[in-house]
C-alpha cells in the first residue's frame, strides 16, 4: 500500500511560506524533498499558490484607511436612520390603508348619494353651465346652472396645486 503523508511535510510548507526555502532552510530538509515525491508535490503546489498570493497583492490596491473608516462611518449612519425611520413608515401604510377601507366603507354606507353624485356627474356636461350662450343670457354669473361649473374649474385648479406642491416638496429629496 502507497503511502499519502510524510512527516516532513509541515516543515517543507513552514520553510516556504517563510520564504527560506530553498537557500535558508536545513540540507537535510533539501535532500529530503529531492528523495520525497510527496514532498515535492507539496512544495510545488504551495510554491505556486505562494507566487499566486504574490500577483494578487501586486494587483490589489487597497483604499486610504480614513476612506474606509469614513465610509464605514456613513454606512453606521445609514442604518441608523433608516432603522429609527421603520415606525415612520410602518404608520404611514397602515394609515394609508385605514384611509382606504374608510373610504370604500364610506361608500358602501352611503351609497344612495354615490349614485346620486354620478348622476350629476353624467348630467353636468349637458347643463347651461357648459354652453357659452347660457352664460351670456344669465343675469349674474354664479347661477345654479353654471355653479356646477364653477365648483368642478375651482376644485381642477386646487388638484394642480397640490400637485406641484406635492412635486416641489419631494424633488428636494
Amino acid at each position: 500500500m502507497q503511502d499519502y503523508f510524510c512527516e516532513q511535510e509541515a516543515a517543507v510548507l513552514e520553510a516556504v511560506e517563510s520564504g527560506r526555502w530553498p537557500h535558508a532552510c536545513d540540507t537535510e530538509l533539501r535532500a529530503h524533498v529531492s528523495q520525497c515525491s510527496i514532498c515535492a508535490d507539496v512544495l510545488l503546489v504551495a510554491q505556486t499558490f505562494q507566487q499566486e498570493n504574490q500577483w494578487a497583492r501586486a494587483e490589489v490596491a487597497l483604499p486610504a484607511s480614513g476612506l474606509v473608516w469614513w465610509k464605514a462611518q456613513m454606512r453606521a449612519r445609514r442604518e441608523a436612520a433608516e432603522r429609527a425611520t421603520e415606525p415612520i413608515a410602518m404608520v404611514e401604510k397602515a394609515a394609508g390603508i385605514f384611509g382606504i377601507v374608510s373610504l370604500i366603507a364610506l361608500t358602501v354606507w352611503r351609497w344612495d348619494l354615490v349614485t346620486d353624485w354620478l348622476s350629476w356627474l353624467a348630467d353636468l356636461p349637458h347643463s347651461a353651465a357648459f354652453h357659452p350662450d347660457g352664460l351670456l343670457n344669465s343675469d349674474s354669473l354664479i347661477t345654479t346652472q353654471n355653479f356646477g361649473f364653477l365648483a368642478i374649474l375651482s376644485a381642477g385648479a386646487c388638484l394642480l396645486l397640490a400637485s406641484v406642491v406635492l412635486y416641489y416638496a419631494l424633488s428636494k429629496d
